[in-house]
């Protein structure tokens, strides 16, 4: 069973509710897509079912994107929403968080600003193929064969705040962002504010327990990444996969089954 919500900001979240009868207990999903594109609505099925199955309730939120908004506005929008669903909806209830690549980022961004805050921390953390920093952004990567023109993307509104892309049209966005190398310029980093969207080694070492998991053939976001988060703590767990891509939660194989099954077992 699930429900939309507004939020007031006009962005959405959907929220997926168990049809055991547990007390309450949130998964806050925080969706992929480089911070230019993806949606709320890519959570997948499988791992909807390894939360809804024990009895979590899935929050799956959408966030500001670039470049039609800068990182430091993403985030300060991110923390209001946070603040909102934390007041409406979790309400005190133990909660966690789940983030996917780019979503990961923005997951332990708001989690260290959390603890820097005293506020109440996430009981666990869980990463599929994020990062912690962006000094691997202007690294040439090729994630496409084929070459993305200024003309493909002309199109794609660049400049009014946007929330969700359901259906992906701004992949072209990200990948056209990613080969010209203007990623920091989408996302208004620079050499002065870079600091603030870094998570130091102290700030590592403060996180909550965290389940990690990367594909050692990542091309798209280092996989030392993910190997880094999980030594930080000894309640943590780390499971790399072998010959995937980077986003293999869209795979089917028994790689990504058993990754389930080393979550569902972490979980419990």
């Amino acid at each position: 069973m699930k429900k939309q919500v507004t939020l007031t900001s006009g962005s959405k979240a959907t929220i997926f509710m168990p049809l055991t009868k547990m007390a309450p207990r949130y998964i806050l999903y925080f969706h992929g897509g480089g911070l230019i594109f993806g949606s709320k609505a890519d959570l997948t099925e499988n791992l909807a079912q390894v939360f809804l199955q024990r009895g979590y309730t899935i929050i799956s939120f959408d966030y500001l994107l670039a470049p039609n908004s800068s990182l430091a506005e993403i985030f300060a929008q991110l923390k209001q929403t946070w603040q909102e669903l934390e007041t409406t909806i979790i309400k005190g209830a133990p909660f966690s968080f789940c983030g996917r690549s780019a979503g990961s980022y923005l997951m332990l961004l708001l989690t260290t600003f959390l603890q820097k805050e005293n506020r109440t921390l996430p009981q666990q953390l869980i990463n599929f193929y994020g990062y912690y920093d962006l000094t691997f952004i202007d690294t040439p990567r090729s994630l496409s064969s084929e070459t993305i023109t200024e003309a493909m993307i002309e199109d794609i509104d660049q400049t009014t705040p946007v929330y969700d892309d359901p259906f992906m049209k701004r992949f072209l966005l990200y990948l056209y962002g990613v080969s010209h190398n203007l990623l920091a310029q989408y996302y208004g980093i620079t050499k002065e504010n870079q600091k603030l969207f870094t998570l130091t080694e102290a700030d590592l070492t403060k996180l909550p327990p965290i389940f990690s998991t990367a594909s050692a053939n990542d091309n798209e976001v280092p996989f030392r990444y993910s190997k880094t988060l999980a030594k930080k703590s000894a309640d943590s767990k780390f499971v790399p996969v072998y010959y995937l891509p980077h986003d293999f939660l869209k795979e089917e194989n028994e790689a990504v089954t058993d990754v389930f099954h080393q979550l569902t077992a972490w979980l419990n």
